[in-house]
This record gives C-alpha cells, structure tokens and sequence, in this order.
C-alpha cells in the first residue's frame, strides 16, 4: 500500500520541475550536444563534409599534443590525490594501513611529472598549433586571477564599511550598486573615453599630476610587470618553452589591466551587496560576546566575520570565475585593434573566428574547450573551497 502511494508522489514531482527540466534541457543541455556535434564538421551556414577531431588536431598541433597534454593533467590529478589521501584524515592511513614513504614519493612525483609535462606541453600547442587560442586563453586566465580576488577584498571591506551604524546609509548603498545596474555598453563607452590614449583623457591626466608621461591605455600591448619592472622585456628568449613563458613573465598588457578597471568598478557594489546580505545573518550575539571577551577588531574580523562570510565568499568566487571567463560585452565595446589581441579573452576570440572568419565548426571546438576549461576550474575550486566553508553550524 506505502509503495502504491509513493507512485502519485513521485509523477507530482516530475510534473513540478518539468517546466524547469524542460527548458535547461532546451538551452543548456542540447546545445551542449549541438556544439559538440558541429566542431566535427566543416561547417559553413549549412553541414559541410564530416572532418571527425580534425578542428581539435589544429587546435592542439596534432593528436600526440593532445594524448600528452591529457596524460600530465591525469598525473597532476592523480598525483594530488595521492599526496591529498595522507592529509585529509587526521590519521594517516590508507585501507588501514600506515601510509608508506614510498606512496607519497609516487604521488609526488606523479605530481611533479605532470606539472613539468604542462610546462612543455604549452609552448608545444602555441609553436604547432592555434597560437592565437592559447594567447587569448593567458588573456583570459589574467582577467579572471586579475579581477576576482580583487573585487571579493573591495567587496567585503565595503560591506563592513556599510555595516557600521551611520546616517543615509541606504542611499550609498544605492550608489555603489548603480555601476552595476547601468547597462554595460553604455558605460564602458564611457569608460573607453576615459582611458583614451589622447594626452588630455581623464586617465593621462589624473596620472600627470604625479608627474607620469601619458600612457596608451587601452592601445597598449605591453605588460605591467614589464613595464614596472622590465620582467619579461628585451630581446625574445631563445626556445619554444622559454619564448612562451617569457610573455607570461611579462604580465597582463595595459590594455587589459584598462579594462580590468572598469570590471572594479562595475563589480565591487555588487560584491558589497551580496556580503551585506551575508553579514546580516552572522548573529550580533557573536559580535556581543566577542566584545565581553576583549576582542579588538581585528579578531573580530578573522575568527568571526570572515569564516561565516565564507558560503558568501565561494558563491562570489564561483560566480566571478564563471563570469570572467564568458565575459564578452564590455570588453568587445572597450577593446580596440591597435592592442593587437592583447585585451582578446577566448570569448572575443570565439567570436571573431565565428563571425569574421565563418569558421564555425572551428569556434564550435574553440567553444567546447572554453567550456571543459570552465568545468574544470569549476570543480577544483568546488573541491579545493568546499571544505573550508563555515556555516556556523
């Protein structure tokens, strides 16, 4: 009789989340299949012939590249597992056994052996294949690694900052989320008028008051680390592997850093509101206690603040890498040809092999990367983060 009632139950179920499993399946899940499906072909505004992972061999530079570059990820993940399984248990056994030296000497050097093969694996994909993939990939991977950590302090000092009890707080709460309200192309034209090249924009000229030179800002293809501090600059270095990893050493271009500005100012009102919300479920009795116990601030904000704001900090961390690494509007409006590619994420990349070049099989592939790039990130922040979130439970 239990098991005849648990049948009506379950068909009430399904019928609720079927307008939901529905449309993710429509928008999310086909297109997925969809890419895939057309990064195997020649296509061009209809089906061309089949060309099977022809688009991935000149992606990569040929299927040993791939074969090699898959086995060092495998070795890193397998080694960190390996290395991962004596630490997280507070005794250090494995099938109830003690951990033997030389397990931990294979997981690291599993470890070891994987990074080294990524570090010649790269150069190799840049030198003999799609050089301008892996070049807007470092556009891509500076952006997120520039952007996120950044707006997650300003965000919470900010949040803090308006938690305190003072007067209109409500209205600057309003206007540090109004960047974010505004619509993105609107304003990052107007950001684009700011970090002009031109000596009399707002950029030179605020700069020129320290006695700095004017700067080409968004038109300039050269890093910061090389600019600041000569990393990278010179004649190229001699070798594949040290060529590639020399533009690397060089940093994020202006260009990019230009546009990373606006990302701040955009994204820190919002970052702020979300751990406002956060802060106003932390119970002021902790605040009260703490203060009984004669905890300075400082205490206060890294035994009490910081650890339950950590649901809210991986949420924003999630998000903001998810984000950076889609991120197309305000960087299509804010970019300009003269940068040569160097403020080009793989998300303009993308675009302009689809639209420019018609190569839409090729940006199929290019996508479908894109996205395994994203779920990978996603699942080792998601295993790294995970258990390091507070509830106050």
């Amino acid at each position: 009789m239990k098991q005849s009632k648990r049948y009506p139950d379950a068909l009430t179920g399904f019928l609720f989340i079927s307008p939901a499993a529905i449309l993710l399946s429509l928008f999310y899940v086909f297109p997925i299949f969809f890419t895939s499906y057309v990064s195997l072909h020649k296509w061009r505004i209809k089906r061309g012939r089949f060309l099977g992972p022809e688009n991935y061999r000149e992606i990569f530079g040929g299927f040993a590249n791939i074969g090699f570059f898959v086995l060092a990820l495998a070795a890193i993940y397998f080694g960190y597992r390996i290395l991962r399984a004596r630490t997280t248990s507070g005794v250090k056994r494995t099938n109830g056994r003690p951990l033997r030296y030389a397990t931990k000497t294979v997981g690291a050097a599993l470890l070891a052996a994987g990074l080294v093969g990524v570090v010649l694996m790269l150069p190799a994909i840049w030198s003999e294949g799609d050089d301008d993939m892996l070049d807007s990939l470092r556009v891509t991977v500076w952006y997120a690694f520039g952007t996120v950590p950044v707006q997650l302090v300003f965000g919470m000092a900010l949040a803090i900052l308006l938690d305190q009890k003072f007067r209109a707080k409500q209205p600057y709460r309003v206007v540090f989320l109004l960047p974010y309200v505004v619509p993105s192309v609107a304003s990052a034209a107007v950001f684009e008028r700011l970090f002009s090249l031109r000596a009399e924009s707002f950029a030179n000229q605020l700069i020129g008051l320290f006695g700095a030179d004017p700067l080409e800002w968004l038109a300039e293809v050269r890093g910061v680390f090389e600019m600041l501090f000569g990393w990278g600059g010179g004649e190229e270095a001699s070798g594949i592997v040290a060529s590639y990893w020399q533009t690397w050493a060089q940093g994020p271009s202006l260009a990019l850093v230009s546009i990373m500005f606006f990302n701040y100012w955009t994204f820190v009102g919002y970052y702020a509101l979300i751990f406002s919300n956060g802060l106003a479920n932390i119970p002021r009795q902790l605040y009260e206690s703490a203060e009984v116990d004669g905890a300075n601030r400082r205490t206060v904000l890294f035994r009490i603040i910081i650890p339950l704001l950590s649901p809210t900090t991986y949420f924003l961390t999630l998000l903001g890498i998810i984000g950076t690494f889609k991120a197309f509007n305000h960087i299509y409006v804010l970019r300009t040809p003269a940068a040569r590619g160097a403020a080009d994420p793989m998300s303009i990349y993308i675009f302009f092999t689809f639209f420019r070049k018609s190569r839409f099989g090729y940006a199929a592939g290019l996508s479908l990367i894109l996205f395994i790039v994203v779920l990978a990130l996603t699942l080792f922040q998601r295993k790294i983060m995970e258990k390091r979130i507070h509830y106050g439970e």
